[in-house]
């Protein structure tokens, strides 16, 4: 039997800001349980709110009018700077679907920066035509990046 889920893309709104914010914190914690985060929710929020809904082009994506992930693409650097998928919905294709917004935002590139132990995200990236770029170690968590640069394909 298969089970069909109706997911909806859409801008984000300012009231939008709780649902993200608690979505962002809890899916990087699940997935980085093992790493001690050296800020605090409000911290976050108050980085998301000022920085990332400021400057960046925000999409969520819904299932029953529950936001369960969304993509932040800061245009004029053509960065993906946040992409993130509940837990419970991944593996479905919505993280698709936002990185395909994203790049509909961006059509020229972008770049973006993940963990480095963040095996299936880096298997993702790469299995939507991301290459391996730059190693660094992220200024927030001190933990090692690796960078990831996306080019669309030229007709020759």
């Amino acid at each position: 039997m298969t089970c069909h889920i109706v997911v909806r893309i859409r801008p984000y709104q300012l009231d939008n800001l709780e649902d993200t914010v608690r979505l962002w914190y809890r899916t990087w914690h699940e997935t980085f349980s093992y790493i001690k985060h050296p800020h605090p929710y409000s911290v976050w929020k108050a980085r998301f709110r000022d920085h990332l809904a400021a400057h960046g082009d925000i999409w969520l994506t819904e299932v029953e009018n529950q936001i369960v992930g969304f993509v932040v693409v800061i245009k004029e650097e053509q960065w993906l700077s946040q992409l993130f998928v509940d837990a419970t919905y991944q593996n479905l294709g919505i993280g698709s679907v936002l990185l395909d917004k994203a790049k509909a935002i961006c059509p020229q590139g972008l770049r973006l920066h993940t963990l480095q132990a963040n095996m299936r995200t880096c298997a993702f990236y790469e299995r939507h035509s991301f290459k391996v770029g730059k190693l660094s170690i992220n200024e927030i968590n001190g933990q090692p990046n690796v960078e990831y640069y996306w080019m669309p394909e030229r007709d020759i």
